[in-house]
């Protein structure tokens, strides 16, 4: 018969296997992002950086914001610091330059990383709130709009030349062409037209010189130097 040792120790009890209640918030998953956001706690989060750009006159000056950020907050920081700088980003020299880089920047480096990340739970804080899209702000509103309807009236513009630069009233004209005057006179908007036509006003003159009836054509319509063939018409 083998008795205890009386200095042994007993042996402790078998640790009974934990299970995870079933109302318990589930493990963090494995996204190879930072553990929680630094404002509310939420997982996932990353590491990003944001920036604002400030432009007076001479000077500029420009906020960098790096931090570890749930998807929530971090929209919140990026849609605030983007707004500032749309707004006062601008006024300045060199920030004019600045300010679209520090845009970009922030949408393909912060905005982009931060879209990639799932919904955010287990806040244990108080979330930033987003508010509005960077695009739907006043800042935006005031700076691009502009911006945009320069960039679009350029092309509409020159659409616009190349239409009216190649149409009937801004050909020179020749001698014996009928042609109509869209105003009135002394202003010139001639358009050719057919001689058998209605709407034909005016003949182009062979004359060398001008009549008293006549109306001398501005240099757009005539052939080579005032006084020669085609230089005025006369009213049909």
């Amino acid at each position: 018969m083998t008795f205890p040792h009386p200095h042994a120790q007993p042996h402790p009890p078998p640790h009974p296997q934990q299970y995870p209640h079933p109302s318990a918030p589930p493990p963090p998953q494995q996204y190879g992002y930072a553990p929680g956001c630094e404002v509310c706690g939420a997982q996932p989060a990353t590491a990003v950086t944001v920036r604002a750009h400030q432009g007076m006159i001479i000077i500029m000056r420009t906020v960098t914001r790096r931090g570890v950020f749930c998807r929530t907050c971090g929209l919140a920081v990026y849609r605030q610091m983007t707004s500032d700088t749309l707004l006062t980003g601008w006024w300045g020299l060199f920030s004019f330059f600045v300010t679209p880089f520090v845009v970009l920047g922030n949408a393909f480096g912060a905005r982009a990383a931060l879209h990639r990340l799932p919904e955010p739970y287990g806040a244990v804080r108080p979330r930033l709130h987003p508010g509005r899209r960077v695009l739907r702000r006043a800042p935006a509103m005031l700076i691009l709009t502009p911006i945009a309807l320069v960039a679009l009236a350029i092309p509409t513009l020159l659409v616009v030349g190349l239409l009216s630069g190649g149409g009937e009233g801004s050909v020179a004209l020749s001698a014996g062409d009928c042609v109509r005057n869209e105003v009135d006179w002394p202003e010139q908007q001639l358009r050719k037209v057919d001689c058998g036509s209605p709407l034909a006003e005016y003949r182009v003159l062979d004359e060398a010189s001008c009549g008293p009836r006549d109306y001398l054509l501005r240099a757009e319509y005539t052939i080579g130097a005032p006084g020669r063939p085609g230089s005025c018409v006369t009213p049909l």
